[in-house]
């Protein structure tokens, strides 16, 4: 062709190539935008990581109001045992010894707290048998000492310490990047006005200040020790064991309900208008916001379904009284004359006959029924007319001040049991049977448990794991399924040895990936009734329980600064968390996936 002329197209090559062109262009563009959101993506996620360790790292000015070197002859307190603490906290404390046992040992209730036994308060049968059965008030600081070095751990006892006798304080804290700009103007401020201003405020002649440059809130035992409300101590232990269990509820009911559903949606129904419906309202429910699941979980699982979450109808969270427990309770009011063999109660005792003796017990049995209506013994007149017509005896049952004298104490009012002279027992045999009929009464449970908020977050998670698990299913080649039917193999046979162990890979990612969405979420948890200050690790389905998100949204609603540094260490906790789940389902998926 001749320099110059225009070249020539076949019919229709011309279009084509522009048509080419303008493809080339618009994929050009969708690079370019595809990388700018990949871009825009990671920048957020570099400022968000940039952001927590500014706030987890830094510079700290601590001050202690005395040395720990004093208490402990130069050994570090990590050198002590739990024995040695307790002597520390019983020698420097004293009369907060039982304040400490109700905040971390304490088995029972605060508000039954003063009126249990030790026994009771530590849940253990086998406690020394000589303080067993008395009440808290009643042994020595020895020996309440003796109980934090029984039933605490180390790290529990040494922040005790720490706490309540060195009161460590972190006077001030600074972000990692001042501290690696303007460290020299941070330590002089700290050793100057900042100090300053704290003597005069604590009304101290003399305090030492250690200025920590590059102080870690992310410390070692971050992870082992429980909640304090000194931010220098508290760490997440039992927020972390609260949404390890909450994991566990999700995974352990939401995995057979969801996967079971998405079979019978896919292998099962009829593909028709139900179907489609059932199908669209699952899709609609992924999207429902999640403090809706949170008010649902309350009105049916806290409330509705109380009976079940608290343990009731397990008889588990309380010692519900037979026959033998309210003999064995009973018996000290009548100097242990009453026994219980074979069915038949027999009283050796002037004060009460074997007849009066089974109208005390079934007294005790009727109002000790822990009943979900029971809040904390406040039908005490009621059960005193029960407990003074067995014994036909008067009793006047009445509300005093606390200055006055007084017998039992019942959510703020003090009663007192006024006996007439010629009773058959003594003021304080009855005394004693009152006290331990309140006791026993005082038990009201409430859904407000690790299992209630699972069996929320279950909810929330459910129709994404069903989505999943139908779209792993549904990728599965129909052919697997007409040869195994071919073979002779049943619906159900061909579903479980052939369908789901293809379509596994995709169902344990999609279920990993609900589950690291649920461990994250906070509206349903604070609706549900999750505790923002607990210092005590869950120990069943049935236990008051808190999670991380509800320790980071607790800590940053603090005012002191402090707390939003532990908070930062927290979030690194948590996304370190969600994303060794996000990473564990890629890995699944990639070492399972099955080519078709």
């Amino acid at each position: 062709m001749a320099a110059g002329k225009s070249k020539h197209f076949m019919p229709g090559e011309k279009e084509f190539f522009q048509r080419l062109e303008a493809r080339h262009r618009r994929g050009r563009l969708g690079r370019i935008f595809n990388y700018f959101s990949i871009g825009v993506a990671a920048l957020a996620l570099v400022a968000l990581f940039c952001n927590v360790a500014n706030e987890a790292f830094g510079t700290i000015g601590v001050v202690n109001t005395i040395e720990p070197a004093t208490l402990t002859d130069g050994r570090p307190l990590e050198a002590l045992n739990n024995d040695e603490l307790a002597l520390i906290l019983a020698e420097n404390v004293k009369g907060r010894l039982r304040v400490l046992i109700r905040n971390t040992i304490s088995k029972v209730p605060v508000d039954e707290f003063m009126s249990a036994s030790v026994a009771e308060i530590v849940g253990d049968a086998n406690v020394d048998p000589t303080i067993a059965g008395e009440l808290l008030k009643n042994i020595s600081a020895e020996q309440q000492a003796g109980l934090l070095a029984k039933y605490a751990d180390q790290a529990t006892l040494r922040n005790l310490v720490l706490e309540e006798v060195v009161e460590r304080q972190v006077i001030a804290s600074f972000s990692l990047i001042d501290t690696i700009f303007n460290f020299d103007a941070i330590k002089a401020e700290i050793e100057g006005p900042i100090l300053e201003d704290y003597k005069k405020r604590e009304r101290l002649d003399e305090a030492k200040v250690e200025v920590v440059r590059y102080h870690s809130w992310l410390r070692g035992d971050f992870l082992t020790a429980p909640m304090s409300s000194t931010p220098a101590l508290a760490g997440v232990r039992t927020a972390l064991i609260g949404s390890v269990g909450l994991m566990a509820v999700v995974l352990l009911v939401a995995l057979p309900i969801g996967v079971g559903a998405a079979i019978y949606l896919e292998e099962y129904a009829h593909h028709g208008f139900i179907n489609r419906l059932i199908e669209t309202n699952v899709r609609n429910l992924a999207g429902v916001p999640s403090i809706i699941y949170g008010m649902l979980g309350l009105a049916v699982f806290v409330r509705a379904l109380a009976p079940f979450t608290s343990g009731l109808i397990f008889n588990y969270n309380f010692d519900a009284p037979t026959v033998a427990t309210v003999i064995e309770r009973i018996a000290p009011a009548f100097d242990g004359a009453l026994s219980y063999d074979g069915g038949v109660i027999s009283s050796n005792s002037d004060a009460a006959d074997a007849q009066t003796a089974q109208r005390i017990v079934d007294t005790f049995l009727f109002y000790g029924r822990p009943s979900l209506s029971m809040h904390g013994n406040s039908a005490v007149p009621e059960m005193s007319n029960s407990l003074a017509d067995a014994l036909k005896i008067a009793v006047d049952a009445a509300p005093v001040r606390a200055d006055d004298e007084y017998d039992i104490e019942v959510r703020g009012d003090y009663y007192r049991f006024d006996i007439a002279a010629d009773s058959p027992i003594s003021d304080d045999i009855f005394d004693e049977l009152m006290t331990s009929l309140a006791r026993i009464n005082s038990f009201a449970p409430n859904g407000r448990t690790l299992v209630s908020a699972g069996l929320t977050l279950v909810l929330l998670i459910l129709p994404i794991i069903i989505i999943n698990a139908q779209e792993a299913i549904r990728a599965v080649p129909y052919t697997i399924r007409e040869a195994s039917y071919g073979l002779g193999a049943t619906r159900w046979q061909t579903i479980w040895n052939q369908v789901l162990p293809a379509a596994l890979p995709g169902i344990m990612t999609g279920a990993i990936l609900s589950v690291s969405r649920a461990v994250g979420e906070t509206a349903p948890l604070i609706v549900v009734g999750a505790a923002t200050f607990l210092v005590t690790d869950p120990t069943s389905p049935f236990s008051q329980f808190t999670a991380m998100p509800i320790q980071i949204y607790q800590w940053t609603a603090r005012p002191q600064g402090q707390f939003a540094n532990i908070a930062a260490a927290a979030i690194i906790v948590l996304l370190t968390l969600m994303l060794t789940l996000n990473a564990t389902a890629i890995i699944l998926r990639n070492r399972y996936s099955i080519r078709f």
